[in-house]
């Protein structure tokens, strides 16, 4: 038997054999593997269409650098003159680095008899494992997921491509009709995630889940609000991605959503490994884009008590609606029966409105005025206090008994208040869903009775 790498064997020192057998290029998959991957080497042997005789391939097998015979395969099949077959062996690496292998086709001649060994080397280049899962995610409006003219498209107004699904929630898979003929959201409270495979081996098994618990104001965690999951995601090759929608249902809180994702290596199924891998990451939901800010404020005195006279405007860019604004508790202050709330209603983005309540001052104790701001933004209801300075003492209230402070005619400026506090509060009816009404008054607002200011 003779052997000779590459195309053809001959046996002897001159002869040609009868059947000229060839190993192809040898293909692996993946192309770059990494340490404890299985990796497949697809070989295609040849009979040379000039051969004078067909070949029984009796072994195919591959060695190697140190010529250890890594897999093989036996009774591969017949060949004749211009006929091929494949075969695929398998292997892995237990380091990275250059490797080089040795694919050997071994054959039988139908006319003498003879073996003969033919042969082909393949360098493969083994990565080092690496196994990352990067997690992203982004809180949506309901809104985004309706289409311009009121249908429900899941991608109408993300910005991005490839949205796989929606999973969960109390209205996450509901794409009927309901009773009045109006198609419902197709989600309460739809979070964006993206699994990111930044490794170099594919995570499989990818499971979803969302565990949410409430937050007030000063960012102190709070009763679990939600929990869905877990919604399976297809298996992630390194360097792709997987965008789905997590509904996380009706929300009435302002909430701290972990999402994670349980999944394992594509290497781990050969030891037995579950998926006990995890990638996390934390959303608040929902997003609170308005934000109140009280400026140009003027005190007056009245024979009914202080009047603050100011703007209340929205600096950021969500709407808020049903706003009232009030006067809040403070030692000192307490709002007078008719004059201690102003109902403004819907405040768009970069939006004002004046506003004046009147409030009964005690200026030797009161040290400033709490303006207390009730609105709702995407189905949650948030008041937020913001101070504005108190008028100052004439230096006569303490024989007087605590009477009210008095204050020029002119009255004073306290802009640039700043915020004391944060409260949030369920609001019925209307629970994970953004309210978008029309606006209500203009340039001044209206007290709750409705009335003219």
């Amino acid at each position: 038997m003779a052997t000779v790498g590459g195309a053809f064997a001959i046996g002897g020192a001159t002869a040609v054999p009868d059947a000229r057998i060839t190993v192809g290029a040898v293909g692996a998959s993946p192309g770059d593997p990494t340490v404890g991957e299985r990796t497949a080497l697809n070989v295609t042997v040849s009979n040379s269409g000039g051969s004078d005789a067909a070949a029984n391939v009796t072994e195919v097998r591959v060695r190697d650098a140190d010529g250890e015979v890594l897999d093989s395969v036996s009774g591969v099949g017949a060949l004749s003159a211009g006929d091929s077959l494949d075969a695929t062996l398998w292997t892995t690496f237990d380091e990275p680095g250059e490797k080089r292998l040795t694919v050997e086709a071994v054959a039988n001649q139908s006319t003498s008899g003879e073996f003969v060994t033919v042969s082909r080397d393949t360098v493969l280049d083994v990565r080092p494992t690496r196994v990352a899962l990067d997690l992203r995610t982004r809180a949506l409006d309901p809104e985004d997921l309706r289409s311009d003219d009121g249908g429900e498209n899941p991608t109408a107004d993300l910005g991005v491509g490839g949205i796989q699904g929606i999973f969960g929630g109390g209205g996450g898979l509901d794409t009927g009709d309901d009773a009045q003929g109006e198609s419902p959201p197709i989600a309460d409270s739809p979070v964006e995630v993206t699994v990111v495979n930044t490794g170099t081996t594919t995570a499989d098994r990818v499971s979803l889940r969302a565990v949410g618990t409430a937050v007030d104001g000063d960012g102190d965690a709070a009763e679990e609000t939600v929990s869905v999951g877990p919604f399976v995601v297809e298996d992630v090759a390194p360097g792709e991605e997987r965008r789905v929608i997590v509904d996380l249902g009706p929300l009435d809180r302002r909430s701290a959503v972990t999402v994670t994702a349980a999944f394992r290596a594509d290497t781990d199924r050969f030891d037995d490994r579950g998926a006990d891998r995890t990638a996390e990451s934390t959303v608040t939901y929902p997003v609170r884009e308005a934000s109140p800010t009280v400026t140009d404020v003027t005190l007056r005195e009245t024979a009914d008590g202080v009047v603050v006279d100011a703007n209340l405007g929205n600096a950021g860019t969500g709407e808020m609606t049903g706003t009232i604004v009030s006067v809040g508790d403070a030692p000192g202050v307490a709002p007078t029966p008719d004059g201690g709330e102003y109902f403004v209603g819907t405040l768009g983005a970069s939006d004002f409105v004046g506003f004046d309540l009147t409030t009964a001052v005690n200026a030797s104790t009161a040290e400033a005025i709490p303006v207390r701001i009730s609105y709702t933004e995407r189905g949650v209801r948030y008041t937020e206090t913001l101070n504005v300075a108190g008028p100052e003492s004439d230096g006569d209230d303490d024989e007087a008994g605590g009477t009210l402070g008095r204050i020029g005619t002119s009255g004073m400026g306290a802009s640039g208040a700043v915020a004391s506090g944060l409260a949030l509060v369920g609001l019925a009816g209307a629970v994970g869903v953004a309210v978008r009404t029309g606006r209500i008054g203009g340039s001044t607002g209206r007290r709750r009775d409705g009335s003219a200011p």
